[in-house]
């Protein structure tokens, strides 16, 4: 089979060769049944190309036409699935994964790419009969490959095609024969086209979406477009379908409504173009809270087409983004392909699930970062309810590291391939509801190609809006298509774009821009959700709930991004990331940000996002037995949900009761559950809202969220019996504190308490010493620098005196003065310990901290770490859990009493950093299984317990990396600073710093036996 290489992939004049012209998106059926149930492999025209092909991989072209020579046998050829990445075989030694968020991988002199450009052969049989050639139009489809291809059929040259992440399609009906076909795909690596590519992702390669065969009718419909017309009095409009055939066909046509009645049919026909208007009275509304559809079926020939619909306008009018004439407000994150195992290729089933989990969590919107979705993506929005930012495969990120970010994007050059990426994309994705913004691309500079884009859009959809992240560089670079800062400005003022777009502002930023600006503003990335985060969503959501100026945002975004390494990959991955495989150019863990799991796990982020998306919440007035609960609806009652409510004194429910509300949408109503009342103990209300109808992604009871409100008390003191007399001893080495059966010792030359030993048992495995330094998370990735630059992670301490101060039969002092620093720095803080224990009290721990004045930086903590020995695995808090919590991330947690053990309470990240804390404790106890350990009460201190260090947590690079040690970390902190988002987002806001320069802090230890304790007389022992 020889033949030569055709040099398309370096020609920014040949794109595509061959390839039919875009179209919408459509898979013929021969029934309306099997076109209602929309799986394409149903069809009797459709036949998926996707499973095992043969394969080789190739380190540049010219090996591979040397390969495709008169010699060639594919005998020796290995095997592929289709769709996946070819370097996810890592273990073929193909090529290797590599991540980068800005650089390009590859020397930047566009168009001009590598020389060695690995590529991969794929060749696929399939068989047809003689009807199916005869008969019907035979196309090819591919939906995605990464970065170009060449395609032969039995033997003669096809055609070339290059955006990755859009459909192209070729007719060979004139190649194809009787019986066994042939179908060879020579995939690159690199085209000229990876310039515009350079998106936040693994780069990867090879045939990632699904390929097949389409059986059309020789004369047939080519192309449909749907444009409705809704009267903004909602009243009626006029469903407009605009049809193109291939030469004259008869077209009937039927419209149901979204209960299956049909509205209207006929029949027309249609000669080479041809528009059926169809009008609708008082027609049922789609929006993303109820997401009802028409649906529309054209017999042409043999195929039946069906076409959903949602009738919905979209207005802007003073900066408010309407439609169906209510503001919305777009709850949304940013999506991009990935799957640990196969790469960019993203199942079917797997982006259902994905779909599924948002709308779990309260999820309304998708950024289809940075690239359009797989087409049956879109089916799935406009059936479930997602706003959709439909974003261009465009990103030139890398230019900015040579100083001329928008050099691409203003050059005459590149017009004609930016043009074709946005008209693909739109000529594909046209009739869907559920599209509310175009979006030129992310990160790609600005000037005359964007202006080019932004213009089609317009000119081909006036009514949905048209975004560009790209648009806030105009207050970033000194000019926009060489021309003066003024012309820039005056640019960024016109109606190139609908919408104000942001990445990552402050809060005060954001409120500067709705000041400053007509328009609506879109925070088209947010809240970074890297690791252990995001924190701080209640500040932003806050004010997106404030007005509907704030159209509203998308996290940063959805999943964690890793390729899934090791001997079983099924039950026991292994997460990989950049650098891993010892690539020069890459980003790290920067690809691991996702609010799920890389098997879509919810971080409890994920739960953060979910509870300030809630779509009700309550308030209180002075009357305890009242709640007002404020619809965030913009559509629909309240009817679907109950409103589950108890009341919980110390722990335990002493009031519940359910009932329904009936808010319409955005009201506001009030509701008694219970007559005025006094309670004892720490008393919280807590209204659970939960759906009362089952659904695809859920089950009845569901919980959407959920409000708790602590309530006034009054608690009396509790005096208990003591039985024990204290006695205290000090030599020059030691000083020991005996209360009864428990023995408490210090260690004179260091300062720290070494020892309890509570009825012959050690309770302490190392001496409890002082904790400044966190396992940094991935927010802390800016700060951690500082933080060792002041020897905060390195901290030693120096003794200045340790003494008996105070002892009699009822108590003891230990008065013991500290030093922190790091070698080869200047001492940070300065601490005055005061051990107070008290007859049958146990210890009272007092920290009076004062930190140097030369010390700039917050402190990521400060607390008190104890080692407890092996077995001491039961734990109980009262604090906000389940789930971990922070200062600035405990939306998804509750004040109550929780019990769990040292192994579950560690939170698994990609990569290990602190985690598992418990915000605002009251007690803690950590126990054996015999149930005897160490009991903790204090003013609302954070607890954190593991079987990993902190220094084990901070040195390794992965979670399947870490052993867990047999004895129980338990740290009891003052305070540990915020979460936030600063991996990327803006720094940590002040409120959720520790900048406090003196502090003291003070908690209580007590051996005791589960079975003996009362933890809530302990808290409140006289």
């Amino acid at each position: 089979m020889p033949f030569k290489i055709p040099d398309y992939h370096k020609s920014l004049s040949d794109l595509h060769i061959g390839c039919e012209r875009p179209h919408a998106y459509f898979i013929p059926y021969a029934d309306e049944g099997a076109a209602d149930r929309n799986r394409r492999g149903a069809s009797p025209y459709f036949k998926s190309l996707c499973g095992t092909w043969d394969f080789r991989f190739f380190p540049s072209v010219e090996e591979a036409e040397d390969f495709l020579s008169p010699a060639f046998d594919r005998a020796g050829m290995e095997t592929i699935e289709v769709p996946r990445n070819w370097q996810t075989l890592t273990d073929r030694g193909y090529d290797i994964p590599q991540y980068t968020n800005v650089n390009y991988p590859y020397p930047v002199d566009p168009p001009h790419v590598p020389s060695e450009n690995p590529c991969g052969l794929y060749i696929r049989d399939f068989t047809l009969t003689q009807a199916q050639i005869t008969d019907k139009t035979v196309m090819i489809n591919f939906e995605g490959v990464d970065s170009c291809f060449y395609l032969w059929v039995n033997g003669a040259f096809v055609g070339y095609s290059q955006v990755s992440h859009m459909t192209s399609e070729w007719d060979i009906t004139h190649l194809l024969r009787a019986g066994k076909n042939t179908v060879y795909v020579l995939v690159l690596k690199w085209c000229d086209g990876s310039y515009l590519e350079d998106q936040d992702m693994f780069r990867m390669s090879g045939i990632f979406r699904e390929v097949y065969l389409l059986h059309r009718d020789p004369v047939r419909l080519t192309d449909v477009r749907l444009v409705g017309d809704l009267a903004d009095d909602l009243t009626h409009t006029t469903l407009s379908v605009q049809m193109k055939t291939n030469g004259t066909l008869p077209v009937t046509w039927r419209l149901t409504d979204p209960d299956g009645k049909t509205v209207q049919n006929g029949t027309v026909t249609v000669d080479e173009e041809g528009v059926v208007a169809i009008p609708i009275s008082d027609p049922v509304l789609w929006s993303d809270e109820s997401p009802r559809l028409y649906s529309l079926y054209l017999h042409a020939g043999n195929e039946v087409i069906r076409f959903r619909h949602g009738v919905r306008n979209i207005r802007v009018r003073e900066g408010v983004v309407y439609v169906n004439g209510q503001p919305i407000k777009l709850k949304g994150v940013n999506r991009h392909d990935s799957h640990p195992i196969l790469g960019h290729a993203t199942p079917y089933e797997h982006f259902l699930r994905d779909l599924m989990v948002m709308k779990r969590h309260n999820i309304n919107a998708i950024r289809t970062s940075h690239y359009p979705n797989d087409p049956r993506f879109y089916d799935l929005c406009d059936e479930y309810g997602f706003w959709v930012c439909d974003e261009t495969d465009i990103e030139t990120h890398g230019m900015q590291r040579i100083g001329n970010w928008d050099g691409l994007t203003d050059s005459d050059d590149w017009s004609a391939a930016y043009l074709d990426r946005a008209e693909r994309m739109f000529e594909r994705d046209k009739n869907h509801s559920c599209i509310l913004m175009w979006s030129v691309g992310n990160e790609s500079g600005v000037g005359k190609n964007h202006r080019l884009q932004a213009n089609y859009f317009h000119a081909q959809d006036p009514e949905r809006l048209v975004h560009s992240e790209d648009e806030s560089c105009y207050n970033l670079l000194p000019k926009m298509h060489n021309g003066t800062p003024e012309e820039a400005e005056a640019a960024r003022n016109d109606d190139l774009y609908d919408v104000e777009s942001r990445m990552y502002p402050s809060p005060e930023d954001m409120q500067k821009i709705v000041r400053d600006s007509s328009r609506p503003l879109f925070l088209c990335e947010f809240s970074h959700a890297m690791g252990n985060g995001p924190g701080d969503l209640k500040t932003y959501w806050d004010l997106m709930w404030s007005s509907d100026r704030y159209l509203g945002g998308c996290v940063w975004e959805f999943t964690d991004h890793s390729v899934a390494m090791g001997d079983n990959i099924y039950a026991d991955p292994h997460y990989f990331y950049g650098g891993d495989w010892g690539e020069m150019v890459h980003d790290g863990n920067f690809c691991v940000d996702g609010l799920v799991n890389p098997d879509r796990t919810p971080h409890t982020g994920l739960l953060e996002l979910k509870q300030v998306l809630c779509p009700v919440y309550a308030t209180r007035g002075e009357d305890k037995g009242e709640v007002t609960l404020h619809s965030r609806r913009f559509f629909t009652p309240l009817t679907d949900v109950t409103v589950a409510w108890r009341v919980e004194c110390d722990g335990k429910t002493v009031l519940s009761g359910r009932f329904t509300p009936d808010n319409a949408p955005r009201e506001s109503r009030t509701y008694r559950l219970f007559d005025e009342r006094e309670f004892s103990g720490i008393t919280t209300l807590i209204l659970s809202y939960r759906q009362n109808v089952p659904t695809d992604w859920s089950d009845c009871g569901y919980e959407l969220g959920f409000d708790q409100f602590i309530l006034p008390t009054k608690t009396a003191t509790v005096s208990l019996p003591v039985d024990s007399v204290i006695s205290a001893t000090q030599s020059e080495g030691v000083i020991t504190l005996r209360d009864g059966e428990t023995v408490y010792t210090f260690c004179r030359a260091s300062g720290l308490l070494t020892g309890i030993c509570d009825n012959g048992t050690e309770l302490l495995s190392a001496p409890m010493v002082p904790q400044t330094w966190r396992a940094p998370t991935d927010n802390d990735r800016n700060i951690k620098h500082e933080w060792i630059k002041y020897g905060f992670r390195d901290a030693d301490r120096r003794v200045n005196h340790c003494t008996l101060t105070e002892s009699d039969d009822s108590h003891a002092v230990v008065s013991v003065g500290m030093t922190l620093g790091a070698a080869s720095h200047r001492p940070f803080m300065d601490i005055e310990f005061t051990y107070t224990l008290v007859a049958g009290e146990g210890l009272i721990v007092q920290a009076d901290c004062k930190l140097r004045p030369h010390v700039t930086p917050f402190l990521p903590r400060f607390g008190m770490r104890l080692t407890v020995p092996e077995g001491c695995e039961q734990v109980r808090y009262f604090g906000y859990g389940p789930v971990e919590s922070y200062e600035d991330k405990r939306l998804a947690a509750r004040l109550g009493d929780f019990r769990t053990t040292a192994t579950e309470n560690f939170v698994h990240y990609v990569r290990p950093q602190e985690n598992g804390a418990h915000y605002g404790c009251h007690f803690a106890s950590v126990m054996s299984v015999a149930g005897q350990g160490l009991y903790f009460d204090g003013d609302r201190f954070s607890f954190s317990v593991s079987h990993f260090s902190p220094e084990q947590l901070t040195n390794m690079a992965h979670d399947y990396e870490l052993v867990p040690e047999h004895e129980t970390t338990v740290i009891i902190d003052y305070r540990q600073t915020g979460i936030g988002s600063n991996s990327c987002g803006p720094e940590l806001r002040h409120p959720y710093r520790f900048e406090e320069k003196e502090f003291t802090f003070t908690f209580r230890i007590k051996p005791a036996f589960e079975g003996d304790l009362d933890p809530y007389a302990e808290m409140r022992r006289v």
